[in-house]
């Protein structure tokens, strides 16, 4: 047992968390028992600073986890072997996704749409889903200009999409559901119905996205629903508390553009009381590391490599993201997003959202 000056910002949480200890409503326990009957903690707890605490130390903390966990007490959860076991299956369902781009803090643009993920089947350990995308709006509202339905046009013949994961979720591989002739030929249809030269490109283009299987998988890959459901956040290793190890992906967040590399790491959060007790919340941090510049993220032929450091010109951005799953199955709920990048004297920032319709 050891005494404690608290400082300004200390909590009963924070100072349980710092010691590891697994429920901080025990950290007042022990300190009322060992101080004078006076200077006890009384529910609701503020702790000023300078206020002395007696607070386990060492082999404390681990016989106090145990009895915590033995009274079923723990605020927290650890993940058996290291990572966050899922089901792979229970990423089927309905996904309402918004996504808004702001500029100085000022919103620039409000995008909705659904995903429908729909569980195929499992073969050799592999994992296989249909995609669809539907219902695209932008601040609430269809867009009636002749590219947009154009391209609302192609989506339909292009998609359901079928997409292959391995046993841990990593995407393999994305195709048609329907024979590339097939698709070629209703792109072609199109042409009677939008008869500009503008149209005539773009469903060109498409069709040559069509016998590209490499560029469908690319495309799929660096999109924000399938990075947040397939990304590496699940092969995260942990420790023996709540942060994981460091961990890099590349996040897809400018459009059109290369996506970014970001050290990561994760946190989970211990329960919350005052909410949703049966919710699992990690928090997603990263940090960019990425040395190219915008012209050179936006250059589809530029090689990146690993070994070049970070320069004066390089992006300057960072990324967060709240996964919440069901605490008793582990199924996704909802996952928030958000990135931000400064832009010479502006700063740009999008937040993108998906939560699982609840059926």
């Amino acid at each position: 047992m050891i005494t404690y000056m608290t400082l300004p910002g200390d909590t009963l949480e924070k100072i349980a968390s710092d010691l590891k200890v697994e429920n901080p409503n025990y950290i007042k326990e022990v300190h009322n028992k060992c101080c004078a009957l006076h200077n006890r903690l009384v529910e609701p707890v503020q702790l000023k600073p300078g206020t002395l605490l007696h607070i386990p130390f060492g082999d404390e903390i681990k016989n106090l986890n145990i009895k915590i966990n033995e009274n079923g007490d723990s605020f927290y959860y650890h993940p058996p072997h290291g990572n966050i076991p899922f089901q792979i299956p229970l990423l089927e369902g309905s996904y309402n996704m918004k996504h808004q781009k702001y500029q100085d803090h000022n919103m620039q643009a409000d995008y909705q749409y659904q995903m429908e993920l729909k569980y195929l089947k499992t073969q050799n350990d592999h994992h296989f889903f249909s995609m669809q995308l539907v219902d695209s709006r932008k601040d609430g509202m269809e867009s009636d200009s002749k590219i947009s339905s154009l391209a609302k046009a192609c989506t339909t013949i292009i998609y359901p999409l079928q997409i292959r994961t391995d046993e841990k979720g990593r995407l393999i591989s994305a195709e048609f559901m329907h024979s590339e002739t097939v698709i070629k030929e209703e792109l072609e249809a199109l042409k009677k119905y939008f008869t500009d030269e503008l149209s005539a490109s773009y469903i060109d283009q498409m069709k040559k996205k069509a016998g590209d299987k490499k560029q469908i998988l690319g495309d799929i890959r660096h999109t924000l629903p399938v990075q947040f459901l397939f990304g590496s956040f699940y092969r995260a290793q942990y420790g023996d508390w709540t942060d994981s190890k460091i961990y890099h992906e590349f996040l897809p967040w400018i459009a059109h553009a290369s996506p970014i590399r970001f050290e990561l790491y994760n946190r989970i959060l211990p329960k919350d009381l005052a909410t949703d007790n049966e919710a699992l919340k990690i928090i997603q941090n990263g940090s960019c590391c990425d040395y190219r510049n915008l012209n050179q993220l936006y250059d589809k032929n530029y090689i990146y490599s690993e070994q070049t450091p970070i320069n004066e010109n390089s992006v300057h951005c960072r990324h967060e993201a709240e996964y919440i799953f069901n605490r008793k199955d582990l199924a996704v709920q909802k996952i928030t997003g958000s990135f931000e990048i400064q832009i010479g004297d502006v700063t740009e920032k999008d937040v993108f959202m998906m939560e699982k319709a609840i059926k």
